[in-house]
């Protein structure tokens, strides 16, 4: 089997991994995070509503702009929240860890579907997929008995000989079986009930899939830590340069 399997090295962990997906999740978790995103991005309002109903108060912000910055901060903050919204992978937003997975008692069959739903949605479903096999989570499907043999090789119908292809999920029994179709090889991965090995599984195919998915839409990543990094050095400003006039009044 293994010489008909395209080679292909296990994704090795970049230095610049603390940019991942799952630390942006970390900070939008973090309650202070979140209201301090929220006063960021309501205090340019305040400043303007007190300024016009207490023109004196207007009058303290001479230097027009700690007002820019400030409303520069607010969107900064709002834009990088946005972003992470719309750009972060769910799996990544729903789950930390394999701690978090498992504390939701799913099912065996869950991370399975959970694989396959995801994969449409990744840049990088090929390299997940190849690094299934060097992982020991496929068998080809001749060595499985005759009737498992006979059920799942009905699912994989006309393809090329030379095509990676991911099937639906297919269960049978308690167990379920994804089929995989790479360089003429009829692979399934397993998640059968009986397996002394299936927490084990479990666990692998789920960091499989996390670490692809916290790394996915690299150029998004790098404009919401620009972002973030943006609204905090424009606080920064303002905070200093209030101080620094403070203290120039004494």
């Amino acid at each position: 089997m293994n010489d008909r399997l395209e080679k292909d090295k296990i994704p090795e962990v970049s230095r610049w991994y603390r940019f991942d997906w799952q630390f942006a999740a970390d900070l939008n978790r973090l309650p202070l995070a979140q209201e301090a995103a929220f006063l960021i991005a309501i205090a340019p309002i305040v400043v303007w509503v007190s300024g016009a109903a207490v023109p004196k108060l207007g009058q303290v912000d001479r230097p027009s702009v700690f007002g820019w910055l400030l409303w520069g901060s607010a969107l900064a903050f709002v834009s990088a929240r946005v972003l992470y919204y719309f750009a972060c992978p769910q799996f990544i937003r729903e789950y930390r860890d394999f701690g978090q997975y498992a504390a939701r008692q799913h099912s065996h069959r869950w991370i399975v579907w959970e694989f396959w739903h995801n994969l449409k949605r990744l840049s990088g479903w090929r390299t997940i997929v190849l690094e299934a096999s060097p992982k020991g989570l496929t068998v080809e499907v001749r060595t499985l008995d005759s009737e498992l043999d006979q059920r799942l090789t009905q699912e994989f119908g006309n393809v090329a000989e030379k095509e990676l292809k991911v099937f639906a999920p297919v269960n049978i029994n308690r167990d379920i079986y994804l089929p995989i179709y790479l360089n003429g090889a009829k692979l399934a991965l397993p998640m059968r009930e009986n397996d002394p090995d299936l927490s084990k599984k479990e666990k692998e195919l789920f960091w499989i899939l996390y670490s692809q998915a916290a790394k996915e839409r690299p150029m998004l990543r790098i404009t919401y830590w620009i972002l973030v990094g943006l609204a905090l050095l424009l606080v920064t400003a303002v905070a200093a340069g209030r101080i620094y006039l403070a203290l120039a009044r004494l």
